[in-house]
């Protein structure tokens, strides 16, 4: 990272102001309070699924959704999805209000997996847990854990929506989201085999 860009990232942390602030609410609070009354309408009081493409957000680990709010609040994270339903949302937000918002949905307990298709699920068992021998396709259970449980800034897969994570796939696939350390492994993935990661994830 430049200077001149750490520098800028420095002053937005410094002296962003939220449209959400409340006199004698703790971050805890606020943080609760805006997950019922604002967030909820995509993703539900609890995190849990909610509308198509949106994400599952319960049991997410903290460090992951603070570091993803923060790519929204300061437009880091610049897929077409995030800039239109995530940017103006995150941008009224302080890092009190985004610590407390990330370890509210931390807290929620993860929801059940949905079943699928038991083929489909198999191979993308397979997929997950072995990636493509002879391939660039790497497992994905060495850094999103055997069970896809995550930890740190490595997201909880497990129990996400399947169409959730097609997007997201085929997003970083495109390189119209930047993760770097994923190109290599997605590039690689035929739609089919995007289809059967998603559906195992999804039933776990």
């Amino acid at each position: 990272m430049s200077y001149m860009r750490a520098a800028v990232i420095a002053a937005l942390f410094a002296g962003a102001a939220t449209a959400w602030a409340a006199d004698g609410e703790s971050p805890a609070q606020r943080a609760a309070k805006l997950a019922q009354d604002v967030c909820s309408a995509c993703h539900r009081p609890a995190g849990e699924a909610g509308q198509p493409l949106v994400p599952t957000l319960a049991g997410q680990h903290k460090p992951y959704l603070v570091w993803q709010m923060r790519a929204y609040r300061f437009g880091f994270r610049d897929d077409p999805q995030a800039h239109d339903k995530m940017w103006s949302q995150a941008g009224k937000l302080d890092e009190p209000l985004v610590e407390a918002l990330a370890a509210y949905y931390a807290a929620q307990p993860p929801h059940p997996g949905t079943p699928g298709d038991p083929a489909l699920v198999a191979r993308g068992k397979a997929l997950y847990e072995h990636g493509l021998p002879g391939s660039d396709v790497t497992d994905c259970a060495s850094c999103h854990g055997p069970k896809a449980e995550g930890r740190d800034m490595f997201p909880r897969l497990a129990g996400q929506r399947a169409d959730y994570v097609v997007r997201q796939l085929s997003l970083i696939r495109l390189h119209l989201r930047n993760v770097g350390i994923m190109h290599s492994s997605v590039e690689g993935l035929s739609d089919a085999d995007v289809k059967a990661l998603a559906a195992y994830l999804q039933s776990l």
